[in-house]
């Protein structure tokens, strides 16, 4: 059992961290999937996720105020022409509404959106992204498909749309090719070496799991 402790303990510890900092989770083929749908008319465009940042700003890692999301994209990293992914613990306030039920707020049209981290990590996670990424491409809310103002399980996007995103100045081409610059950015408590991911968690669960199974049998 010293060694389940250990194991719990490090769990806690773990888990203890991840609330004091966003945790970077990007599902870079699902994006992918999703600007190279049928609308797309076999011209995708490519979602390039770069190099991941950490910004400390422990004011920041829940959002309530329209305030605080100016503040944060204020932050932003890289060129006009890149995408800032911000990934924190929670957000409530998006441009003048305050809902507790908000996962993402982005900038309509711009170049920064804003996602709680808990929820990219789970099923709509990529829904979640594509749509904020949407708002920035100049896409405004519908009914029904990816820009729903709720998560609705689906990522389908109109050629009407297609063709508002193919506008944006975040498309980059070279003629053949196109492709969105992705710059994610962890917001957190203090600076770390590393940000956990969820599977670093499921890794360990799975650890405990094991360790679980293995003392039940001995007895």
């Amino acid at each position: 059992m010293n060694a389940l402790k250990t194991l719990l303990l490090a769990f806690s510890l773990l888990v203890a961290s991840q609330a004091k900092a966003g945790f970077i989770t990007i599902n870079e083929s699902a994006l992918d999937g999703i600007f190279s749908q049928s609308s797309f008319d076999n011209n995708p465009i490519d979602i390039r996720i770069g190099t991941a940042t950490e910004l400390v700003f422990p004011d920041l890692l829940n959002i309530t105020t329209k305030q605080q999301v100016t503040k944060l994209f204020n932050q932003h990293i890289g060129p006009f022409d890149f995408v800032n992914f911000y990934f924190i613990d929670f957000i409530s306030a998006c441009g003048n509404a305050n809902n507790n039920n908000f996962v993402g707020c982005g900038e309509f049209p711009g170049n920064d959106f804003v996602v709680e981290s808990s929820f990219a990590a789970g099923a709509n996670g990529s829904e979640l992204l594509a749509h904020e990424l949407g708002h920035n491409l100049g896409l405004d809310h519908r009914s029904g498909g990816l820009m729903d103002p709720n998560i609705n399980n689906s990522t389908l996007l109109s050629s009407t749309e297609v063709s508002t995103i193919r506008n944006s100045r975040l498309v980059q081409t070279d003629g053949q090719n196109f492709w969105i610059n992705i710059n994610p950015v962890a917001i957190v408590a203090a600076a770390t070496t590393q940000v956990p991911e969820p599977s670093t968690l499921l890794l360990l669960l799975l650890s405990i799991s094991f360790f679980v199974r293995k003392n039940r049998l001995k007895n």
